[in-house]
């Protein structure tokens, strides 16, 4: 068999006088980059580089030279330590030397070096560390470009989920294929009556009454007339609310996609942000003091002004306490302005005072509106200070004559026919008052005063009230 030639013959019967079997000298001379024969000192007698390497032709001008010449200061000194060590044990070593061309250029070469036993010197198999190196450039340029762009993907998905959770729209994403939500902000999840992670990856349609993917798809598709944005109104599963869908199609990474606004008619598009920076502002700088209480006329949120008049220290000092605490007449006050407000929707001009955290009363008008939420229906006042009228409820005909009545007592009757006489006229003015106050309703007056229907009408009789009430 005849062995390649990959260097000159010279060189081959160079290293012939060092290796007594010609295929091998052939094959380490194929095999190593950069193939060397120094005496134990370092001195190079015989050296050869692979065909077509840089190192090739500075190879052959090496014979003769110490081989720490050749190299750079720091691979000098590993050279003399495994030299060293070779001459202790005898045994093979690694070492990784820097050869420094002529041209001033670092080569990296990984080095094995056996102990020639018989001649004692050293044979030194050379592999060019450059390939590698740039292969491991290579590699940790690509992992820099990889972490560079997973920071960028999570800034930007850090931005978008910011976006999604702080944007006062109500906004879905959709898979147009499988008709899914891909994503979906808070303010969406709370129209259609859901906790966000609920509804990820759950059909879209099914939030709806009577609703299909794919029609659905078709109005988003749709075009829609000029300066309408309305694509479709829908009907809540859950809640019965009636809301509108306004979307837009879009393709990302292949496929086809859906960003949908919800938005209640009813409440105005939840993005106004002037409406809603200009209500804020009445709330907390208007002339007239608002307040607004759940079902049971827990205070939710108090204005300013409703703070001054009640003399409070401040916001938090009120949230959460009873109306009733703040009206003259406590809870017959919150009882009509309730019932009276759930039943009509409204109430104007209610006449009453409210207790300050002084023991004082103010006189004040109030309006009532009641906002129906079917899940969390919420009482709105709206309060005036009416000290400075003359009145703060017209009296009942009569009550004024009834009280002079019983001041003209004093001096020509007992204090006990005075006080009989007294508990009759009080008798008389809440009896007066219920009914004024729950519109000539004689079910809730009797309510109101915790009279049963029939005592109420036996007093009614008493004091010739029976035949005024049905007029």
């Amino acid at each position: 068999m005849t062995l390649p030639d990959h260097g000159a013959s010279s060189t081959n019967d160079v290293f012939a006088r060092y290796l007594d079997d010609p295929c091998t000298t052939s094959v380490l001379l194929s095999v190593a980059d950069i193939c060397l024969v120094t005496t134990s000192e370092g001195e190079v007698l015989a050296a050869s580089a692979k065909e077509g390497s840089t190192l090739e032709a500075q190879a052959a001008r090496w014979a003769g030279q110490s081989l720490s010449a050749l190299i750079d200061t720091s691979s000098a000194q590993k050279l003399a330590s495994r030299l060293a060590d070779i001459g202790a044990n005898g045994r093979a070593h690694w070492a990784e030397l820097v050869h420094v061309t002529s041209d001033k250029d670092l080569v990296p070469i990984r080095y094995v070096m056996h102990p020639m036993q018989a001649q004692a010197n050293i044979l030194m198999l050379g592999q060019d560390q450059r390939p590698t190196i740039e292969m491991q450039q290579m590699l940790l340029n690509a992992q820099i470009a990889l972490e560079r762009d997973h920071e960028a993907q999570r800034e930007i998905d850090t931005r978008y989920r910011l976006l999604m959770d702080f944007s006062t729209d109500a906004i879905a994403l959709l898979s147009i294929g499988s008709g899914l939500i891909v994503d979906i902000n808070h303010n969406a999840a709370n129209i259609l009556g859901r906790a966000r992670a609920d509804l990820i990856d759950r059909s879209f349609a099914e939030c709806f009454q009577g609703q299909t993917k794919e029609a659905i798809v078709s109005a988003l598709e749709a075009p829609q007339p000029v300066g309408s944005d309305v694509v479709l109104d829908v009907e809540v599963k859950i809640s019965g609310r009636i809301v509108q869908l306004t979307g837009k199609l879009f393709r990302a990474s292949g496929e086809q996609l859906a960003i949908v606004r919800l938005t209640d008619p009813e409440r105005g598009s939840v993005g106004d942000e002037r409406l809603v920076g200009n209500l804020r502002q009445l709330f907390n700088h208007g002339s007239d003091a608002i307040v607004f209480s759940d079902r049971d006329g827990n205070i939710l949120a108090a204005s300013e002004t409703f703070l001054n008049l009640t003399d409070s220290p401040s916001a938090a000092s009120v949230r959460g306490r009873s109306l009733a605490e703040f009206l003259a007449r406590g809870v017959v006050d919150l009882r009509v302005l309730l019932d009276n407000a759930r039943r009509a929707g409204q109430l104007r001009m209610y006449a009453t005072k409210l207790n300050t955290s002084f023991g004082a009363q103010v006189g004040v008008e109030m309006s009532a509106t009641w906002l129906d939420d079917k899940f969390d229906p919420v009482l709105a006042l709206v309060i005036r200070n009416a000290s400075s009228a003359s009145s703060v409820r017209p009296d009942p005909s009569g009550q004024d004559g009834n009280m002079q009545g019983v001041i003209e007592l004093v001096g020509s009757s007992t204090l006990k026919d005075i006080v009989s006489e007294t508990t009759d006229v009080i008798e008389k003015i809440c009896i007066e008052t219920a009914l004024e106050l729950t519109r000539n309703n004689r079910v809730a007056a009797s309510e109101m005063l915790g009279l049963s229907r029939q005592s109420l009408y036996v007093k009614l009789r008493k004091f010739d009230l029976l035949s005024k009430d049905e007029n």
